[in-house]
């Protein structure tokens, strides 16, 4: 633990993944040992280190949603999932930066990977903690791809369920019908350990490793999204794969995926207007410029709009899972985004691959695939079935032992 901690102290304030102040050294030293006595048939996740995306309540200290408007604003009872952690014996190291409301203005985090590049947002600090190795685990959120995406850029495991199976009390939300919270973690093993304690009813199920399973390839206007590059590298990955473990199906996933995405954007930006229209009349001033734009457009959304886009929402999470069965995909594999980490920190990256998968509320894994010349994770997104979070987990892991589990160096490590 004292090299951890040294690490922490030592490499943090070029990393910046913690709300300054939220990380104590004496504190987490004393928590870390207390955690060591505990019995680990009752505290399974006894010793393991996490960071807490600073949108989540968590007692004993402040959520302050990466803005300038009062603390008092956003109080409230702890999140349950926190709670489920802390009783199963998690050391809260800190919380993570988070952009504004979890919407676009990004904070000062660094990708640990190039500290020139975006960490990826909006639970930037999340994965920076993850990927700098401060933290095991650390929870997020995800509203259309803001988990998946900074977890590929920094080169970590990240996690979203399916849509509910973590509870989402305790925490400020952005669209309350999309929001969903998830998990950045270290490797597979600790992701697994950790669902078991805060996904709703996780169950133990069979998997056959030597059985094929349908792989979906979505093509299209899908992933005419990704760079060259990314397309690239997503392809030999899929080769790899299905000459080995799966058995690939190219499908055309949507007719227009900007189309898709610019409604459902709307849509919540109509809800995100809800959660702040209160606030806004009071603090629009202190509001940061992405987060203005987002609010703006969502309170300019006209009532029979929002009704007729809500509609479409619950049509495609059924659609999806329909196409998944009629053309007997096990799950899909994705590029995480058009690109690699943008150079820079004024901006957190481009969400368009992850979001339909965020929108029709299906559970992904992302796992790293490769490192570029700048020492930039390549990533993929494994997309389970609706529900079927276990077998995923399962799916991840055997694809993971198929192309191999990656190891990539921080920026001090080069």
């Amino acid at each position: 633990m004292k090299k951890r901690l040294k690490l922490i102290t030592k490499h943090e304030p070029s990393v910046k993944a913690f709300v300054p102040g939220t990380f104590v050294r004496k504190k987490v030293s004393d928590a870390y040992n207390k955690s060591n006595t505990q019995n680990k048939s009752t505290h399974p996740l006894a010793g393991v280190l996490l960071g807490i995306k600073d949108i989540i309540n968590i007692d004993g200290y402040p959520t302050e949603c990466g803005s300038n408007l009062p603390t008092k604003l956003f109080l409230g009872p702890q999140a349950s999932c926190v709670t489920k952690l802390l009783k199963a014996g998690v050391v809260v190291v800190g919380k993570t930066v988070t952009t504004e409301f979890a919407i676009s203005d990004p904070g000062l985090t660094r990708n640990p990977r190039n500290l020139a590049y975006t960490p990826g947002g909006s639970s930037s600090g999340s994965a920076a903690a993850v990927a700098a190795g401060f933290c095991d685990i650390a929870l997020g959120t995800q509203t259309s791809g803001s988990i998946i995406r900074p977890a590929g850029f920094c080169g970590v495991i990240g996690y979203k369920p399916t849509f509910g199976r973590i509870p989402t009390d305790g925490i400020l939300p952005f669209s309350k019908s999309m929001d969903h919270v998830g998990l950045m973690a270290s490797n597979l093993d600790v992701l697994e350990k950790t669902l078991k304690v805060i996904v709703k009813d996780w169950s133990e199920i069979p998997y056959n490793e030597n059985d094929n399973y349908n792989l979906g390839v979505p093509l299209g206007s899908y992933i005419e999204l990704a760079d060259s590059e990314v397309t690239s590298q997503y392809l030999n990955i899929v080769e790899r794969l299905s000459s080995s473990t799966h058995q690939a199906k190219n499908v055309t996933l949507i007719e227009d995926i900007l189309k898709y995405n610019d409604e459902m954007d709307e849509f919540i930006h109509a809800e995100l207007y809800e959660v702040h229209a209160k606030w806004f009349k009071h603090y629009r001033d202190d509001y940061k410029n992405l987060s203005l734009q987002s609010i703006e457009a969502g309170e300019n959304v006209k009532k029979e709009r929002f009704v007729y886009l809500k509609e479409k929402v619950n049509t495609y999470s059924s659609w999806m899972q329909s196409l998944m069965s009629k053309e007997n995909i096990d799950l899909w594999l994705a590029p995480t985004a058009p690109t690699l980490a943008p150079l820079g920190l004024s901006n957190t990256g481009d969400f368009k691959m992850a979001s339909i998968w965020s929108y029709t509320g299906l559970p992904v894994v992302c796992l790293p695939t490769g490192v570029s010349v700048n020492n930039l994770p390549y990533s993929i997104q494994i997309i389970g079935r609706y529900g079927e979070d276990e077998l995923l987990i399962k799916h991840a892991k055997k694809i993971q032992n198929t192309i191999g589990e990656l190891q990539i160096k921080n920026f001090w490590e080069i």
